[in-house]
């Protein structure tokens, strides 16, 4: 039976292999295999022998009660519960009885005093049936013993059912699979698989470059080749500039950043993620006289930092209208400047991010970083006001952030690094979900240290490849201060490439 069972599971398709996107388990553990047992419900021979197998264990267990976990063991549960002629019963989808009626969490019939069997399709780290189980025992049933078609047994599970108070059996696990997987799949691709199955909880992260996840991956690569995670913020002053660049105006401050790349070059030293605010570019136009000073010495400057760094660039330019006009303001940042990332105003809601988002996936490989809470001072009259349900209006955004960047890979999100307490709150929601975030308010001017934010991101449980730490005056112009001289061009160049090294080693976001 058990040899069947596993011929038809790989027939259908129910278990397989993926080694160009991983699968991410509820738990946020990352896969190269997965098992989809609702493609079960169309095939009428594998559910036969699911049940017969099932029922075979069930009568030799003396129970009263049969339950399932909700919803893809509950096909399974019913059938068994009519043909063995014994009650059945299941505790409400998510665990949250219903608020009307008679608002019961468990269905079916009166579970106390009867041993119960809790049947469950697939088992990884067994969070959902031990909370179904935990449900089943505090409603007062004197034995719950749990029971899975397939357990994984390498992610922990035996430990959280232990830990419980718990048993729990499978059908089948992944060493029952790994002979017929041994020789059906390429070498290289076993290899790979039992990596995973050896150490499933670092497998994502030796393999993690390897998989092309659009902007996330280029955030990975560039923080892996550069030693970053600083984003270098271009937002150029004239006025902060070595005396003999001032003159040319916004080319001089191109001219100017050019000799500092040379020198960064030279020192082996460079940013995660270079970031021109679009303002302070296009502000040196003059559109009624035909003159594009701004948008031409950007040009010239995207220009230099392919030609030195290999990094992506995101163009900070916070742009979001009505659903149409947010199609333009995307086509016009991905497509007229060719970043790999834009700012985007998230407050007009789905329909007027919608369209930046619409290009994050390996097919365009852009990201989109969303104004969640923001570092000037206004922000309290809006992100920081309470809703009825309590919670900051960043909170509520946040959460909206996260079910927009569902299969969307480089949704990201903007978030204030001069404030601890709403960072670490904000790295609890967003980590493990792959979202990558920018952190403006680091530096002196806004208050926010680097390696501290760093921190707080790392116990958050972020991955700091994604993360990029926004500086702009603080590596510019860190000498400027207005009305006094500026010191000479070697000083500049030698301070803004100190900074950017120290700040890279202070990070250290590699160990």
């Amino acid at each position: 039976m058990k040899q069947k069972l596993i011929e038809l599971l790989f027939k259908y398709g129910v278990i397989g292999t993926t080694f160009k996107t991983p699968i991410t388990f509820k738990s946020g553990t990352k896969s190269p295999m997965y098992c989809d047992f609702r493609i079960a419900r169309a095939h009428h021979d594998l559910k036969k022998v699911i049940i017969k197998s099932l029922e075979e264990k069930l009568k030799e267990m003396g129970i009263d009660v049969i339950m399932s976990v909700y919803s893809g063991a509950a096909l399974y549960g019913e059938i068994i519960s009519y043909t063995l002629e014994t009650p059945a019963a299941y505790v409400r989808p998510d665990a949250k009885a219903k608020d009307y009626g008679l608002q019961k969490l468990i269905e079916g019939t009166d579970v106390k005093g009867k041993r119960v069997v809790l049947i469950e399709d697939l088992i990884s780290t067994g969070g959902s049936m031990i909370t179904n189980a935990e449900i089943i025992k505090k409603a007062g049933a004197t034995k719950v013993h749990c029971i899975s078609i397939f357990s994984y047994e390498i992610l922990g599970a035996d430990k959280n059912f232990k830990n419980a108070g718990l048993t729990y059996e499978s059908l089948l696990n992944i060493y029952d699979l790994l002979p017929v997987l041994e020789k059906s799949l390429p070498p290289a691709d076993y290899e790979k698989l039992m990596d995973w199955v050896n150490d499933p909880v670092d497998w994502f992260n030796r393999h993690k470059l390897e998989f092309d996840f659009g902007f996330l991956t280029q955030l990975r690569k560039s923080a892996d080749q550069s030693g970053s995670i600083i984003s270098f913020g271009l937002d150029p002053v004239i006025d902060a500039l070595p005396q003999e660049y001032q003159s040319m105006g916004i080319d001089g401050f191109v001219a100017f950043m050019e000799e500092v790349f040379k020198e960064m070059e030279k020192a082996n030293v460079s940013p995660g993620m270079f970031k021109p605010n679009l303002a302070w570019w296009q502000v040196h136009d003059n559109p009624y006289s035909g003159e594009y000073r701004g948008s031409n010495a950007l040009v010239h400057m995207l220009g230099l930092i392919n030609k030195y760094f290999v990094v992506p660039i995101c163009l900070d330019y916070k742009k979001a209208d009505i659903g149409t006009s947010s199609e333009q303001w995307a086509q016009y940042g991905f497509g007229s400047w060719l970043s790999n990332s834009v700012t985007v105003h998230t407050y007009m809601g789905s329909d007027s991010v919608g369209p930046f988002l619409n290009y994050c996936n390996p097919q365009y490989s852009r990201g989109a970083y969303l104004l969640v809470k923001t570092t000037n001072p206004g922000a309290k009259d809006l992100e920081l006001k309470a809703m009825l349900n309590g919670k900051p209006v960043y909170e509520e955004v946040a959460e909206n952030l996260i079910s927009w960047s569902k299969n969307r890979p480089g949704v990201g999100a903007v978030v204030a690094g001069n404030s601890a307490e709403e960072l670490a709150i904000l790295g609890a929601k967003f980590a493990g979900k792959d979202i990558p975030l920018l952190i403006p308010g680091v530096g002196k001017s806004q208050g926010g240290d680097a390696s501290e934010v760093a921190q707080i991101l790392r116990d958050s449980g972020i991955e700091l490849a994604l993360t990029r730490i926004n500086l702009s005056s603080g590596l510019t112009r860190p000498w400027y201060k207005k009305g006094e001289e500026n010191p000479s061009t070697k000083e500049c160049i030698n301070m803004i490439v100190k900074t950017l090294d120290d700040l890279n080693k202070s990070i250290n976001f590699q160990n």
